[in-house]
Order: C-alpha cells, then sequence, then structure tokens
C-alpha cells in the first residue's frame, strides 16, 4: 500500500513514526515544506517538497495533516497537481467538514478524523467519521492503518470535534498531571527517575483496567478508597482543591 502524508509539524510526524514501526513497512512518502524534510530523512522516508512529485507514485492513501486553517487550500492545490479521484483521504483538520472536503474532491472517499500524539507509539486515540458512502473495501484500508496505529472510535461527524478535544487535548492535561504527580513524590524524597517511572507504569494500568472492565471510572475508583483509608483522603483534598472543576474547564475552554 502507498500511503502519504502531507505535512510533518508534530501530528504528521506523530504518525510518520507509527507507521515507521509498523513490521511490515507501507510504501511511505511524505510532503511538506523544506524546512520539515529533515523529518523525513531522520525516519527514512522519501519527502518532497513540490506536490506535484509527491503524487507521482499513484497514492493509494492520502493523509493530511496540515492546520485547519490551510488545509482546503492544500487539497486543492494537490488536485491541479494531479492527485487521482480514488485516492483515499483522510483528514486530521479539526473544524474541516466532509462537505468542505467533497467540495474539492467529490468523487473521492474522506474520512475526517482526529487522532493524538501517542499514535508515534501506536498507543493512539483516533476519533473517525465514517459517511454512508463509503464503500467497504475503502473502510477496511482506512481501518486497517488507523488501527495500526491505537484505538479507533468511530463517531458521528457532529461529535469528531469534542471526542477530538478530549482524545487530542487530554495527554497534555495527563503529562500536567503526571508532572504534579512527580514533583511531590520527590518533595517527598523518591528519586525522580523512578518517581516517573511509577506513575507512567500507574498511568498506563489504570487506562488498560478501565478499557478492559465494565465498571465506570466513578465504580472503580470505589473499589481502592476503603473506607478511613488514606486513598479517601487523598480524593477529597483533589475535590478540595477543585481538581474535578480544572478537569471540566479544561476540555469545556479546549472545545472552542
Amino acid at each position: 500500500m502507498k500511503i502519504g502524508i502531507v505535512g510533518l509539524g508534530h501530528m504528521g510526524t506523530a504518525i510518520a513514526k507509527g507507521l515507521v514501526r509498523q513490521e511490515t513497512l507501507p510504501n511511505l512518502t511524505v510532503c511538506a515544506l523544506s524546512s520539515n524534510l529533515k523529518k523525513a530523512e531522520e525516519l527514512s522516508i522519501t519527502g518532497f517538497e513540490e506536490p506535484r512529485d509527491f503524487l507521482a507514485d499513484n497514492l493509494d492513501l492520502l493523509i493530511l495533516t496540515v492546520p485547519a486553517k490551510v488545509t482546503i487550500a492544500v487539497l486543492e492545490q494537490l488536485k491541479a497537481a494531479g492527485l487521482r479521484h480514488d485516492t483515499i483521504i483522510l483528514s486530521a483538520a479539526a473544524g474541516v467538514s466532509h462537505a468542505d472536503l467533497a467540495a474539492v474532491m467529490n468523487k473521492s472517499a474522506i474520512f475526517p478524523f482526529i487522532p493524538n500524539i501517542p499514535v508515534a507509539v501506536n498507543a493512539g486515540t483516533i476519533a473517525l467519521s465514517v459517511t454512508d458512502d463509503v464503500l467497504e473495501g475503502q473502510l477496511a484500508t482506512v481501518s486497517m492503518v488507523l488501527e495500526s496505529l491505537g484505538d479507533v472510535l468511530r463517531v458521528r461527524e457532529d461529535q469528531l470535534g469534542i471526542a477530538g478535544v478530549v482524545g487530542g487535548c487530554a495527554p497534555a492535561f495527563i503529562d500536567v498531571m503526571m508532572d504534579a504527580m512527580e514533583d511531590a513524590a520527590v518533595a517527598k524524597g523518591l528519586d525522580r527517575k523512578t518517581a516517573a517511572e511509577v506513575i507512567a507504569s500507574v498511568v498506563r494500568g489504570t487506562a488498560s483496567l478501565a478499557q478492559q472492565s465494565p465498571l465506570s471510572a466513578a465504580d472503580l475508583k470505589g473499589q481502592i478508597t476503603s473506607p478511613g483509608g488514606t486513598t479517601i483522603q487523598g480524593v477529597l483534598a483533589l475535590d478540595e482543591h477543585g481538581f474535578r472543576h480544572a478537569v471540566q474547564a479544561a476540555i469545556l475552554a479546549a472545545d472552542r
């Protein structure tokens, strides 16, 4: 399969890294500004600055990861440069609708999606919108590629924005929490390297349990908070300092 990525910012680079980590490496190329092509070289990926050269290899799948404000203009440039209508298009631009993209490439299969940075280590959370007109084979191709990068959650297009906010922004919020926990552990005498390892392991394990358990987050919390125990005291301290409200406010502020 021939896959092309347009844009090598943080997200495009993360997707490229995740694809490169595959045991069966796809035929991968990128199109990016000359200033970003060094990233492609570092990943041993063929890179192009000119769209016409990039498209000469007849792509099966095109992944757009350029900023939302220029996504349509870039797609128009690619069309003018010879983008084929049978190339499946994936667009990671928040706020750019299927209709907006289809207005440029109206005969192409188009899939708006919102990935997050952990796709770089094949542990991403990917919200995907699928329209009724796509063919089964096209969806199978997209699913195979995205599932190699992490968990794929199908949502309606009108839910893609908030799903993308939670999936895309939450890693940064969790990083802030982990950093704060690390500082507290160091203040209590644990060396920073060990503190970081313990906290990362806890976050990974907690997430795995949440995915595999039928219980809600509240019920899972209840399994740890023994009557009169240390954990419930910590939970009450979080509430006293507005932790829940801060998390909710962060999600709502990010969903602009």
